[in-house]
C-alpha cells in the first residue's frame, strides 16, 4: 500500500519527502547538530530531533513506537565510543541496537530505516552530511510500510515490554558466562517466541475466542507453532479453552 502511494506520487511528479526522527545524546550529537545550525551547514529539513541524556537510555520500544507513529526512519546519535559522559552508555546502546535491527526486520520493515551513528560536539559538518545521506537513502526506500505490518509491530512492541525479553536484552549488555554466539542464538530464539506469543494474544484480544486455524489466518503463523505457544500460554495462566467450534478447541485470554 505504501509503495503504491509512492509510485502514484512519482507518476504525478511529486517527490516523496521522508520524515526522520533523530534521538540525540545531550552531550555530543545534540551539540553537533546545534553546531551545524550555527555554522550554517546546509542539510534537509526532514529531520525532527529529540534530545535525550544518553543513548544508553534508548529503549527498543522508543524506536518501534516512533515507526508506528509514522516516521519513515529513525536515527540514534551519540558520543563516540570511549567519550560517553556516563562511561558505558553508548556501548550498551551498541549491543542493544542489534536487537532493534532484528526486531524491525522481523516486522518486515527495511533495517536500513534505523541507524546508529556517533557524532561529537565538534562535528557539525559530519552531522549535516549524515542527514543528507540518510534522507536520500530513505527517499529511495519510499514511505514506511508500517501500515501493512500493524499487527506484528504491535506484538513486537509488547514483546519488548515483557519481563522475559527485557531481561535478555539487559543481560546481553554485560559480560555473559557462556560463549557470545550461543547467547545470541538463545536470545534471538526468545525474542522470536515472545513476538509470536504477543501476536497470538493480540489476535485473541481483538477477535477472540478463536480456534488455532483462525489464529493462523490472522497472524500468518503455522498451526503447529501456534499449538506450541498455546501450551506455554496455558501453563502461564494467560490463555484457556473456551468451548468448541467446528470440532476444534476455541481459546480465549484469561
Amino acid at each position: 500500500m505504501a509503495k503504491d502511494v509512492f509510485e502514484e506520487e512519482k507518476k504525478a511528479g511529486k517527490e516523496f519527502e521522508p520524515l526522520i526522527v533523530a534521538y540525540c545524546c545531550n552531550w555530543c550529537s545534540y551539540a553537533g547538530a546545534d553546531l551545524a545550525g550555527t555554522s550554517r551547514f546546509e542539510y534537509p529539513t526532514n529531520i525532527r530531533i529529540v534530545r535525550i541524556m544518553c543513548t544508553g537510555r534508548m529503549d527498543p520500544t522508543f524506536v518501534l513506537e516512533t515507526l508506528r507513529m509514522g516516521a519513515d526512519g529513525v536515527l540514534i546519535a551519540g558520543c563516540h565510543p570511549g567519550d560517553c559522559h556516563y562511561q558505558k552508555g553508548n556501548y550498551m546502546m551498541e549491543k542493544r541496537f542489534d536487537y532493534i535491527k532484528k526486531a524491525v526486520n522481523s516486522i518486515g520493515i527495511e533495517p536500513e530505516r534505523v541507524r546508529l551513528e556517533w557524532v561529537s560536539a565538534s562535528e557539525g559538518g559530519k552531522w549535516a552530511a549524515l542527514i543528507r545521506e540518510m534522507t536520500e537513502q530513505i527517499r529511495q526506500l519510499g514511505p514506511s510500510p508500517f501500515r501493512l505490518m500493524r499487527r506484528k509491530t504491535n506484538a513486537t512492541i509488547d514483546a519488548f515490554k515483557s519481563q522475559r525479553l527485557r531481561w535478555i536484552v539487559g543481560r546481553s549488555q554485560v559480560k555473559v558466562e557462556i560463549e557470545e554466539e550461543k547467547y545470541r542464538q538463545v536470545a534471538d530464539s526468545i525474542m522470536q517466541e515472545e513476538i509470536e506469543r504477543h501476536m497470538i494474544t493480540g489476535a485473541l484480544k481483538e477477535k477472540g475466542p478463536l480456534t488455532v486455524e483462525e489464529i493462523s489466518q490472522l497472524t500468518g503463523l503455522q498451526p503447529s507453532r501456534i499449538v506450541q505457544h498455546i501450551i506455554a500460554l496455558r501453563r502461564s495462566g494467560i490463555v484457556n479453552e473456551a468451548g468448541m467450534k467446528n470440532r476444534q478447541y476455541l481459546y480465549k485470554l484469561i
